[in-house]
């Protein structure tokens, strides 16, 4: 009795460290509180260098993404903290979320428009190149896309197409052996679709896919708390 004791917290440890990479792959679905938590268990948790990397971006982005405007001199400067970390990376993963974080610093520094914005679409070409039909390429590619003004090649007819094949290659892409390589993607590809799908007018399939979102993730909240009102306008 003694010797199980004694083991039950590690063993409390090692399901820990065994569940927390399937919980990161879920930070762009969480809630800010939630993703500090996050942050907190991986900054104690033993991952390896490259993956430690790649999720504290992961969850930088989640951060800045929901407290920007709350928090805009904090967040900024952990942006900048995250596009340092990740500027050297060959990664197309890392490259992907370098191209999503300079999109979130056009919101800071709009202004460095003409000079982020290539930089991003380069770097979501590149990661495509290195890893062809990346569903989180073609989800980062998308939303680029369907954040730039439709006079330079933007909106959401041009972004729909992208993000359907971001959809597609979430859903049939297969398990990694490495419980640390990123897998995510699945309602976010959904829920990003159904954004543009109603922003083109389309909102039958909107509400398809935003229905799709859901059921892979009752709680996301840019599904239920971003696209939802807008179909119900």
């Amino acid at each position: 009795m003694n010797s199980l004791l004694l083991c039950a917290p590690a063993l409390v440890l090692t399901l820990a460290a065994q569940e927390l990479p399937a919980q990161l792959q879920a930070t762009l679905r969480l809630p800010a509180d939630e993703v500090r938590g996050l942050q907190a268990e991986l900054a104690a948790a033993d991952v390896p260098a490259a993956r430690r990397t790649y999720f504290e971006a992961l969850t930088a982005y989640a951060l800045v993404s929901q407290l920007r405007g709350q928090q805009a001199a904090a967040m900024e400067a952990l942006l900048d903290r995250t596009l340092k970390a990740l500027e050297a990376s060959a990664d197309p993963e890392s490259m992907v979320l370098a191209g999503a974080c300079l999109g979130l610093k056009l919101g800071f520094q709009p202004q460095l428009g003409m000079t982020l914005a290539p930089k991003a679409s380069g770097l979501f070409a590149k990661a495509l190149e290195l890893a062809p039909g990346n569903p989180r390429a073609l989800l980062f590619q998308g939303i680029n896309v369907l954040h730039t003004p439709a006079f330079f090649g933007g909106g959401a007819g041009k972004a729909i197409p992208i993000l359907e094949a971001a959809a597609k290659a979430a859903g049939t892409e297969a398990a990694p052996k490495d419980p640390w390589a990123p897998a995510w993607g699945k309602a976010e590809t959904q829920a990003w679709l159904a954004l543009a799908l109603a922003q083109g007018g389309r909102l039958a399939e909107a509400r398809e896919h935003c229905a799709k979102a859901l059921a892979l993730d009752p709680q996301y909240g840019f599904a239920r708390l971003v696209v939802l009102p807008k179909l119900a306008q």
